[in-house]
């Protein structure tokens, strides 16, 4: 051919410019005097390839031209022409040619071709428009080409001579700087929070990506475990930063997408971009870009190649969602927290696969592929439910020489390869979950029965078995299988195995996958139930409906499990499923003792659990997802009616059923603090010790006192039934004190008549709102309040004990301890066995190891403490002289110098225990006396002191600072009384700051820090026991005469009352554990702090709830100082706003709050009384019981009768196409709020979500 040598060296030019876009520069060529000639269709010889055959077909060049004519073969063109070339590097090189014959394709002259692509081409020279036509071509018919031809070339080909080139197509010319800035208007930052714990999904806030994948019905696609199978609340932020409420509508119940709905209307300021789903472009190899909300950074855009297409479905985890049945894509794209959710775009900007997960200890990141996807958002487009079905089984796909060792021969896996060269591998069994479609009735043994009849069909698959058709067709990947079995719900199928070696025929009905996946839940006691989902019991491989999962312990489960196991009996009834625990669960009163059987996933023993039924402290709610509103519909559950008490107490609480109350104390939950023999070595403490009773044993009078038993024994024993043990929980965080534990300790009798008083430190009985039980006289039954200070008098009913049971006062010393004095320790366990220890009195001084904590709660001050010189392996007990023990006669009694109590404190951040002796002459007994003159139930006694903190210096070092000689011999010789040391009082700290500003002359006035406390009203101080004796009450000075500067000063020191470090009021709004200040808060508040209320009781933020609008906005440790602008100082403050101010849902309040350094902050909370309404619970100061009242909140039984919608819906979702964008909108516009516990992260290596 003529020519040759040119239309190389032209085609040497198109690839250098198009075809390799990584060469630095482009060569413009000149082509003046070139003569290609057109050269006709050859036939391609045997054994050149296919893709030499489709080269050939195509053009080398295509060329815009303003042709008039041209023949449809071999010719010339004479019209002057401008070459115009478009590479990929949109680079534009126009040439002009005066005769050019050139190849083209009949297809180019095709006259469907109506309109050109003058976006796609190049400008036309101003010259060709103004140049003659010539004249006609003569040699052949000739058709009307149009003036402009739009097929541009993008992909080069090799270098050979006279081959067309591939055709590229106008799709193909999209580069990134076009499609990012398209694409991302389509891509949103959801922020969403989780408002209960559900399934696997925990409490709290998170963030995660979606996209939009239809802008007319409002429709955003992301990943189940971003939509989530939990009640969440959740916003989009557009590009523009416009906000939308999202409903989520649909989430697949194993694969990881879910959907969004949000109005169309409610977006004002931009046009949303929908993002097509193209999962047939995925391809190994592929340019993709991630584009979403990485690390929370609201757009990220990160690039990588796609790697793989057949990679196994990341494991996240136990108690973790996980996905399966599925390949996944991967590629090292470093994804990580936040962009869950995002599409993984190609460069046409249509998404080819859903991020969803990445590995911890590499850059890969893990994609779903978007088939399944396709066909659940046609569905739902339609209207339609989307159908899924499962034989409850995971398949796993294994290469074709895995399946060699697992049996398959030679012969079959040829066979297979035959069928589909593209395949790798085949399906296998994984796990059959018990009780399943696919679980066999007992396991086959398939060396015996298998042979002998291979035409009789299994019963059911089994791990290993090779899956070769599914209903006659045959089965090489997921989506195959899963085609079929989506489409046959509630129908049978025939699958054909291999196993061992032999093919076998199954067939099996698929069930539906929707009706083992839960969509209600009840919360009932603080805790939430729901009947067991196919994703929890599929990891412990636990057959479905064997119990009701609790997802969440709560209040009411004080068990050793905090989620994540079945309740399989309450009350000695069995509770298969949710509904059958609600049954029983109505028919149970308030405040009822009974017994639960439980069992952890993964476990096959049950464990006896005994609980107390709480109506008074959580609301009972049932909660029914609705997926074509995207909203959970709420039932308030009304309590039973209380049934009579068999025993009339005042002291009782309603609902005590004794019957049930004769088992001790079973849950061994971590209290704090564990003594020493009784903390957990792993998780053996969780296990109840004993479930049998435990009762005294009954003996005539006579047979009371065995023969070989010393006085010294049967005085420890009658010491013993005069000690108690007790058990406190918390339903909330409050007054520092968390209620993720339970407190327990051992006290004292000190009064049986007229009521009988048991003697507790603050570590086990830490706050009025709280629910107590006792063992008295191996007896466990509730009990109550009756004083709060620095320690805690309870009280029971007597009538609740056993008839015969002792409760005896101990005898008290009156002789007071000393340093070295030699004493014995008479301690009490958990299982009321009693430990001993011998030691000695170490010091006698000043309690000077308590330091403020956070959150502030209370602590020992100003209290003397009996320091012991060896720890007992007890949390409590009664102190007795040896010499007094030594010498006891039949029929005397140990008698108590001092009790043995636990101190609590923080060093560092973390919580620390230790125990000392307490004074009960001079502490506790007065406190006694009057309770017992005035016949009270309930006992507030108001202190009044000089407001500060005091500790003790060395005499030494006092010495220094001017103590005169006389002061120095008077502490020398009463510290001798006690065989001590001398250590002045020193002013550690101001418990209460002022009020109002104080000049440096007014401070001057009053005690500093660093006095040494000389006088108190014109008598000597030595030791800080002696506080006790002034009297403070009614008196607006005091003299005190202190040390300072080395000269002693008289000062009038003002008498403050003390803050209540408890209450009887507590309200939640919106979500914050709200009540009044107490004093280990205003201990903290800083001098210079002017906004804390110190005027009034103040709204003391206690905590905040996971999952509540309030969390990360309303913070604990802070006070309200006003809501929506309105001043509040008070509970009825907040009550009465709320009543006028009816917030509707959805509304934004502002929140006005200030922290204990004075600095306020203003925060944005959105209303949900859906699920966190205003409670408000008060203590009846004459019974100590709770009562919670619902002050405000949506009727939702009369919301969803208005609304003419079934309470229990579908599961599928079935979304009407609304005709214009309103109509989509949802008449519930709030999605709902709940209280994370934070997920524990995986394992290193193990792949994490990145929502």
């Amino acid at each position: 051919m003529a020519n040759t040598s040119n239309l190389s060296t032209i085609r040497n030019f198109t690839t250098a410019s198009v075809g390799y876009p990584n060469m630095e520069e482009q060569q413009e060529l000149p082509i003046s005097g070139v003569k290609p000639t057109v050269t006709p269709p050859r036939t391609i010889p045997a054994g050149q390839s296919q893709i030499a055959e489709r080269r050939r077909s195509k053009p080398d060049i295509v060329l815009r031209s303003e042709i008039p004519r041209i023949s449809s073969g071999p010719a010339e063109i004479t019209t002057p022409v401008s070459a115009t070339f478009r590479p990929r590097s949109d680079s534009l090189i126009s040439v002009e040619h005066p005769i050019l014959e050139l190849p083209l394709e009949e297809s180019l002259l095709s006259p469907e071709i109506k309109e050109p692509r003058p976006d796609l081409l190049g400008p036309t020279h101003q010259e060709l428009e103004n140049r003659p036509a010539e004249a006609p071509l003569t040699k052949t018919p000739t058709i009307e080409l149009p003036s402009l031809i739009s097929t541009i070339p993008v992909k080069p080909l090799p270098e050979i001579v006279n081959e067309p080139q591939a055709t590229i197509s106008a799709a193909d010319k999209e580069t990134w700087d076009r499609t990012l800035p398209r694409v991302i208007r389509g891509i949103v930052s959801i922020k969403a929070t989780t408002v209960r714990p559900f399934d696997t999904e925990t409490a709290g806030d998170y963030t995660a990506t979606g996209f939009v994948i239809d802008a007319q019905r409002g429709l955003i696609l992301s990943n189940r475990h971003v939509v989530s199978p939990a009640p969440i609340t959740a916003v989009a932020i557009f590009f523009n930063y416009e906000e939308v409420k999202l409903s989520p509508i649909y989430r697949d119940p194993v694969h990881d997408f879910g959907i969004f709905r949000y109005d169309p209307a409610a977006l004002k300021h931009m046009v949303a971009t929908e993002i097509p789903l193209r999962p047939d472009l995925a391809r190994v190899g592929l340019d993709i870009k991630v584009v979403g909300n990485d690390a929370g950074e609201k757009l990220s855009i990160l690039g990588s190649t796609l790697a793989r297409l057949d990679r196994p479905a990341p494991v996240y985890g136990s108690d973790m969602y996980n996905d399966f049945n599925t390949f996944y894509f991967q590629a090292a794209s470093g994804t990580s927290g936040g962009s869950s959710g995002s599409p993984v775009l190609n460069v046409q900007g249509e998404a080819i696969a859903l991020n969803a997960g990445g590995s911890r200890s590499s850059q890969s990141s893990f994609y779903l592929p978007l088939d399944r996807v396709v066909r659940a958002v046609e569905m739902i487009k339609q209207g339609k439910p989307v159908p899924r079905g499962t034989l409850q089984t995971e398949f796993f796909h294994q290469s074709y020489d895995e399946l060699k060792r697992l049996g398959l021969s030679d012969e079959n896996m040829m066979a297979c390869r035959e069928r589909n060269s593209e395949a790798t591998g085949l399906l296998t069994v994984r796990m059959v979950l018990k009780g399943g479609p696919a679980a066999s009735p007992q396991p086959t043994n398939a060396a015996n029965n298998t042979e002998e009849d291979p035409s009789v069909p299994v019963p059911g698959l089994e791990p290993s078995d090779i899956l070769l058709t599914c209903n006659g067709k045959y089965i090489t990947n997921f989506l195959g299988l899963w085609e079929i079995i989506d489409d046959s719900v509630g129908k049978e199928i025939t699958v054909e195995v291999y196993r061992a070696k032999v093919l076998r025929k199954c067939t099996l009905k698929v069930q539906d996958l929707h009706s083992i996946t839960p969509d209600r839940f009840l919360h009932f006691g603080g805790a939430v139930f729901h009947d067991a989902s196919y994703q929890e019991c599929r990891w412990y491989n636990e057959a479905i409906g064997n119990g009701t999962f609790c997802a969440s312990s709560g209040f009411m489960m004080w068990s050793s499990y905090s989620r994540d196991f079945l309740v399989t009996k309450v009350d000695g009834k069995p509770t298969p499923n949710l509904e059958e625990f609600m049954k029983v669960i109505q028919s149970i009163p308030d405040y009822k003792r009974i017994q639960c059987m439980t069992r952890a996933l993964g476990k096959s023993d049950d464990q006896l659990l005994m609980v107390d039924i709480d109506w008074h402290f959580y609301p009972a709610s049932l909660f029914v997802r609705d997926d074509h509103e995207g909203v959970w519909r709420r039932e308030d559950i009304s309590p039973p009616a209380a049934i009579e008490e068999k025993k009339e107490g005042k002291l009782s609480p309603p609902g005590v059923d004794g019957e049930n109350d004769s088992a001790i104390d079973l849950e061994s939950v971590p209290s704090s603090p564990q003594s020493p023999e009784s903390a957990p070595a792993n998780n053996s403490a969780f296990i109840p010790q004993d479930p049998s009773p435990q009762l005294e044993e009954e003996v005539p009078d006579d047979e009371d006192i065995d023969e070989e038993d010393t006085p010294l024994e049967l005085a420890i024993e009658e010491l013993r039934c005069s000690m108690a043990y007790v058990r406190c929980f918390l339903p909330h965080t409050i007054y520092g004190y968390t209620s993720n534990m339970s407190y327990s300790g051992v006290g004292l009798v000190v009064a049986v008549d007229p009521i009988p008083l048991l003697f507790f430190d603050r570590t086990c009985v830490p706050t009025d709102m709280v629910d107590i039980r006792l063992t008295v006289a191996n007896k466990n039954i509730p009990g109550r309040i009756v004083y709060m200070g620095d320690f805690v008098l309870l009280t029971f009913d007597k009538k609740l004990l056993p008839e015969g049971s002792k409760i005896l006062v101990p005898e008290w010393d009156t002789k007071p301890l000393k340093v070295r004095d030699s004493v014995k320790i008479f301690g009490l366990t958990s299982d009321q066995l009693l430990s001993t220890k011998e030691t000695t009195i170490s010091s006698i001084g000043t309690n000077s190891n308590t330091w403020p904590c956070n959150p502030p709660r209370h602590r020992l001050i100003n209290t003397e403490n009996i320091s012991i010189a060896e720890g007992a392996s007890c949390w409590g007990g009664v102190i007795a002289r040896m010499d007094q023990l030594k010498s006891i006669q039949k029929g005397e009694k140990v008698r108590v110098s001092a009790w043995l109590m636990t101190v609590s404190s923080q060093s560092s951040g973390t919580d620390s225990y230790w125990t000392q002796g307490i004074d009960l002459h001079r502490y506790v007994f007065p406190i006694v006396r009057e309770i017992e003159e005035k016949k009270l139930t309930r006992y507030d006694h108001v202190t009044w002191d000089l407001g500060f903190e005091f500790s003790d210096v060395a005499l030494p070092t006092v010495s220094t600072l001017g103590l005169s000689e006389r002061r120095f011999n008077e502490y020398v010789k009463q510290a001798k009384k006690i065989r001590g040391i001398a250590r002045p009082l020193i002013v550690e700290t101001r418990m209460q700051p002022p009020k109002v500003s104080l000049t440096e002359e007014e401070e001057a006035k009053g005690l500093k820090v660093g006095d040494i406390l000389l006088e108190i009203d014109s008598k000597p101080v030595y030791r800080v026991a002696q506080l006790t004796e002034y009297q403070f009450e009614g008196r607006e000075t005091v003299p005190v005469l202190v040390l300072r500067n080395n000269e002693e000063l008289l000062l009038n020191v003002p008498v403050v009352k003390s803050w209540p470090n408890t209450g009887d009021r507590v309200i939640q709004i919106f979500g914050a554990i709200v009540h009044a200040s107490h004093a280990a808060a205003i201990e903290q508040v800083a001098k210079s702090a002017r906004n804390v209320p110190l005027d009034s009781e103040g709204l003391y933020i206690s905590g905040v709830s996971y999952g509540s609008p309030a969390l990360d906005k309303m913070r604990p440790t802070f006070w309200i100082l006003s809501i929506d602008d309105h001043p509040v100082s008070t509970i009825d403050d907040v009550l009465a706003l709320a009543r006028e101010r009816c917030w509707a849902q959805g509304e934004y309040v502002r929140i006005k709050q200030v922290n204990r350094v004075g600095i306020t902050s203003i925060a944005s909370v959105k209303v949900d009384d859906r699920f966190w309404p205003l409670y408000q619970w008060r203590m009846s100061r004459d019974t100590g019981k709770w009562q919670m009242t619902k002050e405000t909140g949506l009727q939702y039984g009369q919301e969803v009768s208005e609304n003419n919608m079934p309470f229990f819906t579908s599961k599928a979702v079935a979304l009407d196409v609304p005709e214009t964008a309103s109509e989509a909108t949802s008449t519930d516009q709030e999605l709902t709020p709940t209280a994370t516990a934070p997920v524990a992260a995986p394992a290193e290596g193990v792949p994490a979500p990145t929502a």
